[in-house]
């Protein structure tokens, strides 16, 4: 078992959004409250303060040369300093390894353990220490060249296992430290900035190629949205968005004694955008019954709840699906569930990339469930769609939704004195901004708390020149937040929400899963084991161009055929995040090119993938058009893919210990401590050259032919 298993998992929040740590002589004597991962802090490479602090998952660099490392630092050489403690749960002896450029310090428990400069740091003598047990200070810092690639990874090993980066999960801070919460606060506020569009409607922030690429986010378009949605619900959402969604982005920007009477007549104005599609007959219970299947088997129930939350509940928000047959028309939601980003690309809801049956059978399963009933209103008058119209116009709907062509890109600017410096002049305390509830139509209420709307001030009157900047490593933190990875996966030492949720589905799929049940089909494809890859390493083990095409959904083949759920495809952000996950463990956004293979060793190295005389790999993974030979529990990743996927880096650290690198994994370990496998008659059995045998192997790609008996 891994020993860090049974650490204490904290919470955390990646990107920034979180208090985090430090280590520094403290004034008062308080004790520290630990988060994961290390304060990291930038400053220019001629001076020792800090101007700039942000949470780091690792201890670890890559920046292109006279690129920005944050958002809130300029360009050029670039001094970082990492802060907080290394969690040692056992006293011992650990040995500590560099690569990179520059000049790099590390002080373990205020001992220098390196002192280094220079354009290849992997050439430094590795150091050996004794640690006792508990949070060990930490302090590393950096220096990069100047006008070259800033690059620095750090590493350790022991007697338990072999090099490895040193791990999210043995890394801590303090969150009570000042420079971190003030850093904090101006990323909550540059992410509430961007989320809420405030460029759309305030001139004077020019979107840059380098710009923080939240500034591009569209909404919904509504030029078919009578088509889409249900007038009701229309009204209901104009009016209030916060009444049916608790932490909707859209502004209710109604106020008053009318403004339901005003949002019946927006939403009847927009009914008539696009012509309702034809009613379809009611489904068959068995298909009701497939799409209640589907629902569990994607993990629907990760972000979507089929009851309406109670008040006050705790755990994750999640949006209800209770009601759906009031917002959408069934034609509308199927042809949404098969295209979900057509009209809004920065949409959070992934793209399954279902079949058309399987829309269908969702759809039918969703308004299949048992509604609220809702009381009847009485009105004043009947609704009048012109005067929705010219309501529309004077609310700017237009300057976030698009309602026509001719309205794209650009909506009806604000007068020039709403303009962002004008604005900042009065210190932002107006307006959309005002702590106190709007008095007038037109006014966006986002219902921000006291602590987000202070964040968001301070950001504004102090920071708006950090816009101008993009950090790929910090989009790729707020991304997967906003995406909800963790529900799906696990990272670091946070385990996945899906267990802890899956049973408000199982009902769905209990006749299924009854012993004794027939498979769905002669060649059921489906594993009985459903575990989905784990976060943590995904930089430093993916090459950033796989996972590019993993997220955007344009991989010509499944990666894991036996897994019921899906990976949902975002292409809007698979870039970004892509690169981010690179350049955050330490290597760069582009991979080198893989190269052709050694034709002795790959020789080698197939014959060792045999069931016998060799590993067995092909028992497990498939060779080409081979499948498996022999799957105990599940079966693995087919190897033509493996050389365009894996970092052969990630790949040679996985091989020597697998249960290291993912925790309870069902790959066997063949290296034993000193890295010698049992086949002695390829290389002596030095494991780290068959290794590399089977890595030749694999770089033969697509044209991969399975070893012969």
């Amino acid at each position: 078992m891994n020993r860090y298993s049974r650490l204490v998992s904290v919470f955390t929040v990646l990107g920034g959004l979180t208090c985090a740590g430090v280590l520094r002589a403290q004034e008062a004597a308080a004790e520290p409250v630990y988060a994961p991962g290390l304060l990291q802090c930038f400053s220019a490479a001629d001076e020792e303060t800090s101007t700039d602090c942000r949470p780091a998952r690792l201890a670890a660099l890559h920046l292109p040369a006279n690129a920005a490392p944050s958002p809130f630092t300029g360009q050029g050489a670039t001094r970082v300093q990492w802060r907080g403690f290394l969690d040692i749960d056992l006293a011992d002896d650990f040995t500590f390894s560099i690569e990179g450029r520059g000049r790099f310090t590390l002080t373990l428990a205020g001992k220098k353990i390196f002192d280094a400069d220079g354009n290849d740091l992997s050439k430094e003598k590795q150091v050996t220490v004794e640690l006792d047990s508990g949070k060990v200070p930490l302090l590393a810092t950096y220096t990069g060249p100047a006008a070259e690639t800033a690059e620095l990874r750090l590493f350790w090993s022991s007697f338990d296992w072999q090099r490895e980066p040193v791990p999210p999960v043995v890394l801590f801070h303090d969150s009570l430290d000042e420079d971190a919460q003030k850093s904090a606060s101006l990323r909550e506020g540059r992410e509430l900035f961007a989320r809420l569009r405030c460029v759309k409607c305030h001139a004077g922030t020019e979107i840059l190629e380098t710009s923080m690429p939240e500034l591009s986010i569209d909404a919904p378009s509504l030029q078919a949205a009578g088509r889409k949605f249900q007038t009701e619900w229309l009204a209901r959402w104009i009016e209030n968005p916060r009444s049916i969604r608790k932490k909707a982005a859209m502004p209710r920007l109604l106020h008053g004694t009318d403004s339901q009477e005003m949002a019946r007549d927006i939403a009847a104005w927009l009914a008539g955008r696009g012509k309702p599609g034809k009613v379809k007959p009611a489904a068959d219970p068995s298909v009701i019954k497939k799409g209640g299947e589907l629902f569990a088997d994607l993990g629907c129930f990760n972000c979507h709840t089929l009851q309406e939350p109670a008040a006050g509940a705790e755990g994750p928000d999640r949006i209800s699906l209770r009601n759906i047959g009031e917002k959408w028309r069934p034609l509308a939601l199927e042809e949404f569930l098969l295209d979900p980003d057509r009209d809004y690309k920065w949409i959070r809801m992934g793209d399954f990339q279902l079949k058309a049956a399987e829309a269908g059978a969702l759809v039918a399963f969703l308004l299949s469930l048992p509604g609220d009933p809702r009381k009847a209103q009485v009105f004043k008058r009947p609704p009048n769609p012109a005067l929705g119209k010219e309501l529309a116009e004077k609310l700017r709907c237009a300057n976030c939704h698009q309602l026509s062509e001719e309205n794209r890109p650009a909506g009806i600017p604000y007068p020039a004195t709403n303009n962002i410096e004008v604005l900042k002049k009065g210190g932002f305390k107006g307006g959309c901004l005002s702590s106190d509830p709007p008095g007038r139509h037109g006014i966006a209420n986002f219902g921000l708390e006291k602590e987000q709307l202070s964040n968001l001030r301070s950001f504004a009157n102090s920071r708006l020149d950090s816009l101008d900047r993009s950090s790929p490593v910090e989009f790729a933190a707020r991304q997967m937040r906003q995406l909800r990875c963790e529900a799906c996966h696990e990272r670091d030492s946070n385990p996945a929400r899906w267990p802890t949720l899956e049973e408000e589905a199982a009902h769905l799929v209990a006749n299924r899963l009854e012993p004794g049940n027939k498979p769905e089909s002669p060649e059921e494809k489906f594993s009985v084991v459903q575990a989905r890859p784990p976060l943590t390493w995904t930089g430093e083990k993916l090459r950033p161009e796989w996972t590019k095409k993993q997220l955007a959904g344009t991989l010509d083949y499944e990666l894991r055929p036996w897994l019921r759920s899906r990976m949902p495809r975002f292409p809007a952000r698979a870039q970004g995040i892509a690169e981010g996950l690179a350049l955050q463990h330490g290597y760069p956004d582009v991979s080198k090119p893989l190269g052709k293979s050694d034709p002795a060793m790959a020789k080698v190295g197939k014959r060792l993938a045999l069931r016998d005389g060799g590993f067995s790999c092909v028992s497990c993974h498939g060779v080409g058009k081979k499948p498996p030979e022999a799957v105990f529990e599940v079966p693995g990743t087919n190897f033509m893919y493996a050389s365009e996927r894996l970092r052969r880096e990630h790949f040679h650290r996985w091989m020597l210990d697998p249960s290291r690198v993912v925790k309870n994994s069902r790959m066997p370990q063949f290296a034993d401590d000193e890295a010698r496998s049992p086949f002695t008659a390829y290389y002596g059995g030095d494991a780290r050259k068959q290794f590399e045998a089977i890595w030749q192997w694999f770089l033969e790609g697509r044209n991969i032919t399975p070893p012969a008996k």
